[in-house]
């Protein structure tokens, strides 16, 4: 008996059994479409809507890029009319400066000269008045010694006229 059994499970391994074939191929072909339906299907769909995020989120990050770059040319054009415009501030200040600075000289210039001539004007009224002071003086002193010298009294306009003579003649000389 074992060599009937040797000889049927000798025979029955070279024989395929097209039924168990079939029935194994078609379980695979059933297991292949279901796992294409409830995995590979949802699987591959989450893997391409991941990768569509991805793509977006780089796409997001290139534009983000993009705008930062602008912001900063942008940036950096604004901060270069700041300067330009704090420069030329800074120069018309300093134009400015100088302009008050002048005037502020040419004020005190104007005032300092007004002020001497002032006082070149005071000291000539004062030196005419101390002149004539002197003159008076001078007229009344030769008055008194005139009427000594000749006892008599001279009015006082011949004194003043004598005492102008004297004066010229001597201014003269």
């Amino acid at each position: 008996m074992t060599a009937i059994t040797n000889n049927f499970v000798a025979g029955a391994a070279n024989v395929p059994q097209w039924g168990t074939v079939a029935v194994t191929l078609l379980t695979f072909i059933i297991l292949l479409l279901l796992l294409k339906k409830f995995a590979w299907g949802p699987l591959k769909e989450v893997m391409d809507q991941r990768e569509r995020d991805i793509n977006k989120d780089i796409d997001d990050a290139e534009e983000a890029k993009a705008r930062a770059k602008q912001l900063e040319e942008k940036n950096e054009q604004t901060l270069k009319e700041t300067q330009a415009e704090v420069h030329k501030i800074i120069e018309d200040a300093k134009v400015q400066a100088r302009k008050q600075q002048e005037e502020i000289i040419h004020e005190a210039n104007v005032r300092a000269n007004g002020m001497i001539e002032t006082a070149q004007n005071e000291i000539n009224s004062e030196k005419e008045r101390a002149l004539a002071d002197i003159n008076n003086q001078v007229s009344e002193l030769s008055v008194l010694i005139a009427s000594k010298v000749l006892h008599k009294e001279i009015s006082e306009q011949d004194q003043k006229a004598l005492v102008e003579k004297y004066i010229k003649e001597a201014g003269d000389k």
